[in-house]
C-alpha cells in the first residue's frame, strides 16, 4: 500500500532519483541494516520495524512538491494526511515516525546515535544511516547529479558541493555503525566509488571552459543527466538508447550502464 502511494504521487512529478523506486531502496537497505542490528541487540520490537518501514516510503515523498531542503516537513504533512484519509489507526510510534521523516535530510548536525549493543535505535537511527549509505556508490552519482541540479546549483561547483556532503553522510555512517563492520566495509567501496567520480570530474573542469558543452568523459555524464533526465524528462533506463552507445565514448557508456544494471538489481 505505501508504495503504491508513493508510486501514484510522483505519477505527476519527475524525479526518478527520488521517486517510489527510491523508496524502495531505502526501506532494503533499512531491512538489512535492521537484520545487522538484530544480531546485536535484542530489544528490537515491531514497532520499530513497523515505524522504520513508514518513514522509509514517507520520507522524500515531500518532493513531489518541493525539492529544497524543506522537503522533510513536506513529507511529514503528507503522511499525517495520509493516515487522517484512509481512516488508518497510526502506528504506536507514530510522532517518532513523524520527526524522523521531518529531520532524516539534517547533515550540518548529527541527528542520528550511533548503533550499540542492547540500546535500542531509534527510527530516525535507521531511516537516516539507510539514506545515506543510498546516496553512495553509482546510484548515489546519479542521485547527486539529478537532486542538485534541480537545486539550480551550478556545474561548476557541483562536484565541490557534492563531495562536501557525501563527506558528511560517510562520517557519520562509520561513527554510527562501527559495530557493523562488514556493511561500513561494504559501502567503504561504494564510497571510493563516488568520491573518484566526482574527483574526476574537478580535474575535467580545469580543462574545460564551458562546462555545459561537454559530452564525453566525467563531465559527459553529468550533462548527460542534465539534459536527457532534468530537462528532457528522460528515465535512467533511457539514457543509452538516447545516446547512442557508439557516440559517447567509453567513461559515458560505462557509467550508464553500470547504473541501469544496479538499478535493475535493487527491483528485485
Amino acid at each position: 500500500m505505501l508504495h503504491k502511494h508513493a508510486e501514484d504521487l510522483f505519477s505527476s512529478t519527475f524525479l526518478p532519483s527520488h521517486d517510489h523506486t527510491h523508496h524502495r531502496r531505502v526501506w532494503n537497505i533499512c531491512r538489512n541494516l535492521l537484520g545487522e542490528i538484530a544480531i546485536l541487540n535484542h530489544q528490537m520490537d515491531q514497532s520499530l520495524v513497523e515505524g522504520v518501514l513508514i518513514a522509509a516510503y514517507f520520507h522524500d515523498l515531500g518532493m513531489v512538491r518541493s525539492t529544497r531542503e524543506d522537503h522533510g516537513v513536506l513529507g511529514r504533512e503528507i503522511c499525517e494526511a495520509y493516515f487522517k484519509k484512509n481512516k488508518t489507526a497510526p502506528p504506536a510510534r507514530f510522532d517518532e515516525v513523524l520527526v524522523a521523516i521531518e529531520k532524516h535530510d539534517i547533515k550540518e548536525e548529527k541527528i542520528y546515535s550511533g548503533i550499540q549493543p542492547d540500546v535500542p535505535p531509534g527510527i530516525l537511527d535507521i531511516l537516516s544511516i539507510s539514506d545515506d549509505l543510498e546516496a553512495m556508490g553509482i546510484i548515489g552519482i546519479y542521485r547527486y547529479i539529478e537532486i542538485y541540479i534541480k537545486r539550480d546549483i551550478n556545474l561548476r561547483n557541483l562536484g565541490i558541493r557534492v563531495l562536501g556532503n557525501a563527506t558528511a553522510r560517510f562520517k557519520n555512517i562509520s561513527e554510527s555503525c562501527n559495530n557493523c563492520p562488514i556493511l561500513i566495509r561494504e559501502y567503504q567501496q561504494h564510497y571510493s566509488v563516488l568520491v573518484s567520480f566526482f574527483d574526476n570530474y574537478n580535474q575535467q573542469l580545469l580543462m574545460e571552459p564551458k562546462a555545459e558543452d561537454v559530452f564525453y568523459g566525467h563531465m559527459g555524464v553529468v550533462n548527460y543527466i542534465r539534459t536527457l533526465s532534468v530537462e528532457g524528462h528522460t528515465g535512467p533506463e533511457n539514457f543509452l538508447r538516447k545516446i547512442g552507445i557508439n557516440n559517447a565514448g567509453s567513461i559515458v557508456t560505462n557509467y550508464f550502464t553500470a547504473l541501469n544494471n544496479e538499478l535493475d538489481q535493487a527491483r528485485l
